[in-house]
């Protein structure tokens, strides 16, 4: 199927009309937002049009109908990942949903003074800003893990750093820097069951398997957005005993059962975590993401059409060694389809931006909010090229073209 499909290059990119509109367009920005395929607009647009209303106690057929829907994109999320339905919460962003779950551990007393975290030096600001802000208030402490050469977990610094004080885990699964698959899998089974073990997986879910029970994390961080859904709304996947046990700090009408002037009870589900009139349309966008992302090829054959890229790529960057720098390595194997690199003969990261922009090239160069990794590796930028299913060998090729165009 794989050979098919790669004859008919073009094929995929008919899906999203934004290569209609500017068929000159090579997206390789894919690691900060995907481009929304027609199925996807179409369907929002409708609901938008037939369907829509606020749901949560509604007896009326819209809202009953938009309730449905909502459900059913956490039945087919929890369908994708491998878990129960009861155990998706939706939430805004990131950022947005890390800094809620930390307050929660911390208004649940699961992380109090003296306690320990453990993170590591390569994560997105989204995992470390939240808990250094929170450290400051509560007096716990934050250590970051040592990683290798090949920047995997320095298990010796991890056994050294681990102990009874340290109350969390929380690591991403695939680097937005790196690009590499770290072995997450491993922590569960270094940890004891009561430490809480965070995953962000907002570069690992919309492109590769990910299997729950395999990596037996307490929490999983997803992105809507960057599997073809609409912005603004991010996944969380928690443990059903996490969502009995930890109180929420936001509250409003729909996470509780009772108010009275003197107190209030809280809800017993993932509703208690959701404490705003939830983005409906963005819920619907994701259903229907995952929807065609099933009938295209499910995430088995996304991960091999993104290998063949990756491969390409590989070989094409190694023809270039002399002239720039890769963050990590050109091991195609166990990494995904993204590439940061700096260029020796070019300083300014904007000037190389701009020669890609000017060629209709997205690309992203800067800081990736990964400051603590940048630093730690003493290079102070990085371009990065990331892919998805509907880019295609040309694109790499125009990629090339204008790369060495700027290394000369």
């Amino acid at each position: 199927m794989i050979s098919i499909i790669w004859r008919n290059k073009d094929k995929w990119k008919k899906l999203f009309p934004v290569f209609d509109k500017h068929p000159e367009l090579v997206y390789l920005d894919n690691a900060a937002s995907t481009q929304k395929p027609k199925a996807v607009i179409d369907w929002v647009s409708d609901f938008l049009k037939n369907d829509y209303a606020n749901i949560h106690r509604g007896l009326y057929a819209l809202s009953e109908k938009s309730e449905e829907l909502y459900y059913q994109s956490k039945c087919k999320l929890a369908e994708l990942i491998n878990c129960k339905p009861s155990e998706i919460i939706y939430s805004h962003n990131s950022t947005y949903c890390i800094n809620l779950l930390a307050q929660a551990l911390v208004n649940s007393w699961k992380l109090w003074k003296w306690d320990k975290i453990l993170l590591w030096i390569r994560e997105h600001h989204s995992n470390i800003l939240p808990w250094q802000t929170l450290s400051k208030i509560f007096w716990f402490k934050i250590e970051f893990i040592k990683e290798t050469e090949d920047f995997q977990i320095d298990w010796k610094d991890f056994d050294k750093k681990f102990n009874k004080k340290v109350k969390i885990v929380s690591l991403s699964h695939v680097s937005n820097v790196t690009w590499q698959i770290m072995e997450i899998e491993k922590i569960r089974e270094k940890i004891w069951d009561k430490v809480f073990f965070m995953v962000d997986g907002s570069q690992s879910v919309p492109h590769m398997p990910v299997d729950i029970e395999q990596i037996q994390c307490d929490a999983l961080i997803m992105t809507g957005h960057k599997m073809m859904a609409q912005t603004w709304l991010w996944m969380l996947y928690l443990k059903y005993h996490w969502v009995k046990e930890l109180d929420p700090l936001i509250l409003w009408w729909w996470t509780v059962k009772d108010v009275s002037i003197d107190n209030f009870s809280l809800q017993n589900s993932v509703d208690k975590r959701e404490a705003w009139t939830p983005n409906i349309v963005g819920a619907v966008s994701l259903l229907k993401a995952l929807e065609t992302i099933e009938k295209i090829w499910w995430m088995e054959k996304i991960r091999e059409h993104e290998n063949k890229l990756i491969k390409i790529l590989c070989e094409w960057f190694s023809k270039r060694k002399e002239q720039i720098n890769l963050v990590w390595s050109l091991n195609p194997d166990n990494r995904i389809w993204t590439f940061s690199f700096t260029v020796n003969v070019e300083k300014n990261f904007n000037k190389i931006w701009d020669v890609f922009a000017k060629h209709n090239i997205c690309i992203r160069t800067w800081w990736h909010c990964a400051y603590p990794l940048h630093k730690s590796l003493n290079i102070w930028w990085s371009a990065r090229v990331s892919t998805y299913l509907y880019n295609t060998e040309k694109d790499i090729e125009k990629f090339f073209e204008v790369l060495d165009e700027i290394i000369g």
